[in-house]
């Protein structure tokens, strides 16, 4: 079945701030609902992360495939529970990370696999030869005192370095507000985007076509409606059926129901964010979304130059927004979902876009994460805006048996 490729945290990514419209209301976990259990109840032979949710664990296997740089067999046979000497130092090394964490950082996940192993399976624990200790090299703070050093003398440097490091290199730059003004302008302007209270977006969604990236890519028409005030939807028509997604359920072609968020429930983001994105006007309500806002600098984003900013909302992690220094448009939004053992980033990245009746909208948005199995690709075709959409659209529907099946 089709369903396993089409990951959750998939969808909640894609619903961040794509197409500049955005998402539903939050399904509450229902009372008394069973406790979740964890990897050890779950899984055979799990040694270290015995205690984590077991919706936790392949998340968390997948961070570590890509902070090493290597494929699950790297540590795994082809029967997941048989031990490994790979496997076996990985649990050494779990367990030092999470003894280091404990004792330095307050249980705090700081140090994380990639800290040391940046992709590699070996660290590398020296630095490579450059002939300088820095990338910019002293001569950017040389002060020359007339003596036979051409730098000057050290209490000379030191105080010129002082100088160096106290410099404000943002302080030509736009602030944050300035730069999220900027936006909603190049979008095409508040009047504009509250014109439309309504949007449907067809196009085709190019899926992953396994969770490990080597078959071809699945395509699929796809259809995204959103309404003010905060609802949203998006269905896959898939040739074994429909799957039906917004960021509070997910409803799969057997017509299996699964809430998709909770106050707690991680991998999956945390209740607040969809909260924050279940604002049909999102781009206008970006600052008071976070309660800090911070301007990194320029980075590169494809082939534009972007302002970073990075958003520091209330009970999530921080959040990672690129602007178009020029045109000022959202290029690309990164977020996390934290595993056992360290951030999940998930990267948003829109391009192509286009006026639709006063308002541009990205006609290309691109999700990729460390895992190929959330890649996917959006090629919208078409926008409409202020469409009349049933209400009915949006009502979750009830779970059937998964013998049932909906028809495309």
């Amino acid at each position: 079945m089709r369903k396993a490729s089409v990951s959750i945290r998939t969808i909640i990514a894609v619903v961040g701030l794509t197409l500049a419209a955005a998402s539903l209301a939050v399904a509450q976990q229902p009372a008394g609902a069973p406790a979740a259990r964890t990897a050890a109840q779950a899984y055979k032979n799990i040694q270290v992360l015995k205690d984590i949710p077991n919706t936790q664990l392949i998340p968390t296997m997948r961070f570590i495939s890509t902070a090493l740089g290597v494929e699950c067999e790297f540590c795994h046979m082809g029967d997941r529970s048989v031990d490994t000497p790979n496997k076996n130092t990985a649990r050494k090394m779990m367990t030092m990370m999470m003894s280091i964490n404990n004792t330095s950082f307050n249980g705090r996940m700081n140090i994380t696999c990639y800290t040391c192993h940046h992709g590699n399976s070996s660290p590398v624990g020296t630095p490579a030869p450059t002939g300088q200790y820095s990338e910019s090299g002293a001569t950017v703070f040389f002060k020359p005192d007339g003596g036979p050093l051409a730098g000057g003398r050290d209490e000379v440097m030191a105080e010129a370095y002082k100088e160096y490091m106290a410099k404000d290199r943002l302080a030509a730059m736009p602030t944050p507000d300035e730069i999220l003004t900027k936006y909603v302008t190049a979008l095409g302007g508040e009047q504009a985007i509250r014109r439309v209270s309504a949007r449907l977006i067809t196009g085709i969604a190019e899926l992953a076509g396994d969770v490990r990236g080597v078959s071809p890519a699945i395509y699929a028409p796809v259809e995204i409606a959103s309404k003010a005030s905060n609802q949203w939807v998006m269905t896959f028509r898939m040739p074994n059926g429909t799957i039906d997604v917004n960021v509070a359920w997910l409803q799969a072609a057997n017509g299996v129901v699964t809430d998709a968020t909770g106050p707690t429930n991680a991998p999956l983001p945390p209740q607040t964010r969809v909260k924050r994105n279940a604002d049909f006007y999102e781009p206008l309500n970006l600052k008071r979304q976070y309660s800090r806002l911070m301007l990194r600098g320029i980075e590169r984003v494809r082939d534009r130059d972007a302002y970073l900013v990075v958003g520091f909302p209330d009970l999530d992690t921080p959040e990672r927004l690129y602007f178009d220094k020029d045109t000022g448009l959202l290029l690309r939004k990164t977020v996390v979902v934290p595993t056992a053992l360290g951030d999940y980033p998930i990267q948003n990245d829109y391009d192509d876009y286009r006026d639709v009746g006063g308002v541009k909208v990205p006609y290309l948005v691109r999700t990729t994460s460390i895992s190929p199995a959330e890649n996917m690709v959006v090629h919208v075709e078409k926008v409409q805006n202020n469409p009349t959409l049933d209400a009915n659209k949006f009502t979750k529907p009830p779970s059937r048996e998964p013998t049932g099946r909906r028809t495309p």
